[in-house]
This record gives C-alpha cells, structure tokens and sequence, in this order.
C-alpha cells in the first residue's frame, strides 16, 4: 500500500487528537476528583454510583431517626427518675407521719409538702420532647395531665379521678405506641404506657396519703402506715418502667453503633466506586505529557517541510 504524506499528516494529527483528549480527562478526574463527569463515560459506574449513594442516604436517615429516638427515650428516663424521687420522698414523708409523736399540725405541714410533690409528678406527666408529649400516647399535642384537674381532685371529698387526665379516662392508652424506623424493617417503640406510672391507680393512691395527712390527722398513723404498702408498688411499677425502657435504650445504642459500621462501609465503597486515586491519576498525567510531547516531536519530522522551512 502506497503512504502518502497526506495520510501521514491525518493519521499524526488522529493521534494527537486523541492524546490531547485523553489529557483532557486525566485533567478533569484531578479537578472534580471523580473517575467519571458523565454518565455516558462509564454508566456501569454511574448506576453503581447511584445505588451506593441511595444506601449512605438511607444510612443517614437511619441514624438521625435513631438519635430521635434516643433522645426521646433518654428524657423519659430522666423524667422517670425524678418520678422516682418524688415517690420515694413522698414514702419518706408518709413514714415520718406515720409516727405516734406526730400531731396534726406536722402532718398538716407533710400534707403541703407532699400536695407539691403530687403536682411536680402531674407536670413531669405533660413532659415534652421537641413540643410532643411523651406519656400521651399517639396525642403528643395534648397535655396527658390537667393541672388544675388534678388540683381540683386533691381539693375535692371525693371528686372522680378522670377528671386529672385531660382526655378524661385514660384507658386505652397503653395500647398506642409510637414507633421509629431505625434500620430497615426494624422499628422501636419509644414511648412507654403512660398508665405504668401515671394511671388512676397512681394518683388515687397519692390521694389518700394526702387526704390522709389532713383529714382527722391526730388519728391517722395506722392508716398512714397501712398506705406504705401501696406506695411501694407504685414505686416498683416505676422501676420496672424505667428497667424496660433501660435495654431498649441498650437496643438503641447497638443498632447506632451497627449503624455508624454501616455507614463506614457504605461511603467506602461508594469512594472506591467513583473517586480517583490522585497518586495514580498524577502519575498516568506526567506520562501521557511525555508522551504527547514525544509524539509532537516526531509528528513535526514525519510532516513533510515547506519552502517556508528553508526560507529561515
């Protein structure tokens, strides 16, 4: 086959257009720091590259649902843990009244005392996490106690105890429960039944402590110390509470740490799927230069002179 200069010229010219090409995308992967700019330059890569990110999206969301739920597991611990101090301290009084040498001004004096600490355990009830109630059952926009209910019902001879609730009888609430998505197809309830510890029974026997503080108080203390019985269990009902919200709280801090591995993982590979290695990519640069130079080099030997080359 006869090679003409003519063919020499574009072949040259074909390769140096593809050289300064592949240059162009060495120089674009160091810029943007990704093996690809376009789907149409490698879409096995694109698609992979589409799915991994979906799952580090879906990891984050994960993660920041479980630290909401942890949050708000973490306050109704907290709020537990002052219900049961303010039961123990009312058990403390309650004993103290209980005693023979006791006259019916002390225990009228107990009786204030422990009306306050009635009312501290009633606004613990309507504690909020980012503005939701978190004893209230699926209603997180109601309050689950009435203040003033529960004043009237302390006030009152023998008022009816669902006057306390703001939705009246609270039955049916331990059935409502509030669940976080926290790993895919794993979900956890975050609240509790907020008759465990803050049900009639609850209040009804805090009633009688205090009614029994004030009405008749210089004869009470058998009666008083017949009601340590009742206090105990309500006690124990909140202890119980707060040892079952206690390893799901565990559950939560196991599922975060799986999470955060999974994290990991995910934006690993996704790195490994999409990003460059700049040592690499620098290094395959400089030898596509040198080799680009070297090709303009023989290029300008191989392509015929011109008259304008000897006129010099």
């Amino acid at each position: 086959m006869r090679v003409t200069q003519t063919m020499l010229t574009k072949t040259n010219i074909g390769h140096l257009s593809s050289s300064y090409q592949r240059l162009s995308t060495l120089q674009e992967q160091l810029i943007s720091g990704k093996k690809i700019q376009r789907p149409s330059e490698d879409p096995v890569v694109a698609m992979q590259g589409v799915r991994y990110r979906t799952e580090v999206r879906e990891v984050e969301q994960f993660k920041k649902n479980a630290s909401e739920a942890t949050g708000w597991m973490d306050l109704t611990d907290s709020a537990l843990n002052e219900v049961t101090s303010a039961m123990s301290r009312i058990r403390e009084l309650t004993t103290q009244a209980a005693t023979d040498t006791y006259d019916a001004t002390q225990r009228k004096a107990i009786q204030s005392e422990v009306g306050q600490l009635i009312e501290h355990i009633g606004t613990l009830a309507n504690t909020k996490y980012n503005e939701k109630g978190i004893f209230n059952g699926t209603k997180t926009d109601t309050e689950f106690v009435s203040m003033d209910g529960l004043r009237d019902y302390l006030a009152s001879a023998s008022g009816p105890v669902d006057g306390v609730f703001t939705d009246g009888d609270p039955t049916g609430k331990e059935t409502e429960s509030i669940q976080y998505e926290v790993s895919s197809g794993i979900e956890v309830q975050v609240n509790i039944s907020p008759l465990s510890v803050f049900g009639p029974g609850t209040f009804q026997t805090l009633k009688k402590v205090y009614d029994a503080l004030g009405t008749n108080a210089d004869n009470n203390g058998a009666a008083l110390s017949g009601m340590l019985k009742d206090i105990d269990e309500m006690v124990n009902g909140t202890v119980e509470t707060r040892a079952d919200l206690g390893a799901r709280v565990n559950r939560m801090d196991l599922n975060t740490s799986r999470l955060e591995d999974q994290e990991i993982i995910a934006k690993t590979v996704m790195s490994d799927n999409e990003d460059i290695e700049a040592e690499k990519v620098i290094m395959e640069l400089k030898s596509y230069e040198t080799l680009h130079r070297a090709a303009l080099s023989a290029g300008a030997r191989i392509i015929q002179p011109t008259l304008l080359d000897f006129l010099r």
